[in-house]
């Protein structure tokens, strides 16, 4: 096959798979490497980029609305002293900014939920709080909030705790494999939301205790929800 016929292959590839582009066009390996290689063929690859532009701003649009509804929620008890506030004004725009910047629509409602349940449901949630719970937002991804919010409902009757046969239960019915459960909770864990729970030697030299902490030797045995997880979950996870 000459030059002329892989590029010809190249772009019906990328024609086939246009709204597979449009999930990482804002990647920019994606604007600095492929683009340039569509617009090679001025004509088709017009077409191509105007295709994933309106189907990026209908995306867009489609995640403004849902956030604007997820906030609004309690439109009739917001008061314009709520509104009018320098600070949500600012925080409200950092939100709107990072929920653009999303690939999928799963994790706006949450987003929502930080300004609607911070500022305008009686509430004023205290600004570093805010940034810190927006940056794990950011940072955690949807599978990883689902499993965070699953282990809460799953670990309610253990005082927030899953180990030893109970951790093995919730590993093998999630929705995921095993071995992803495994190492999205390591990647939670450095939230501080969740701790490793192990099993060290107790001091008194009889036999193991179970015991929580991540840095002390012993086997592992699971995982235990941090208090702090709580304010977390009421005020971004819980949904009405």
């Amino acid at each position: 096959m000459d030059t002329t016929n892989e590029k010809l292959e190249v772009l019906k590839a990328s024609l086939c798979n246009v709204y597979e582009l449009v999930d990482i066009m804002n990647n920019p390996v994606v604007k600095a490497v492929i683009m340039p290689m569509l617009k090679a063929f001025p004509a088709i690859g017009d077409m191509i980029e105007s295709t994933i532009n309106v189907k990026l701003n209908e995306e867009q649009s489609k995640k403004e609305q849902e956030l604007v509804e997820v906030i609004l929620q309690d439109k009739y008890t917001i008061t314009s002293d709520m509104v009018n506030d320098v600070e949500f004004i600012i925080n409200t725009a950092k939100v709107q900014e990072a929920v653009r910047r999303l690939a999928t629509n799963d994790k706006v409602k949450f987003f929502g939920n930080l300004i609607r349940n911070g500022y305008l449901s009686g509430n004023h949630i205290d600004n570093d709080e805010f940034e810190e719970y927006l940056d794990v937002l950011v940072i955690l991804s949807y599978r990883q909030i689902e499993c965070l919010a699953e282990f809460y409902q799953k670990s309610r009757s253990t005082n927030g705790r899953l180990i030893d046969k109970d951790w093995e239960e919730f590993k093998k019915n999630s929705k995921y494999p095993e071995i992803d459960v495994s190492f999205i909770f390591k990647q939670l864990a450095r939230t501080g939301f969740i701790n490793e729970y192990h099993a060290v030697i107790s001091f008194d030299g009889g036999d193991e205790d179970e015991d929580l902490g991540a840095d002390m030797n012993g086997t592992f045995l699971g995982y235990e929800l941090d208090e702090s997880f709580m304010k977390f979950y009421d005020m971004v996870l819980k949904m009405e």
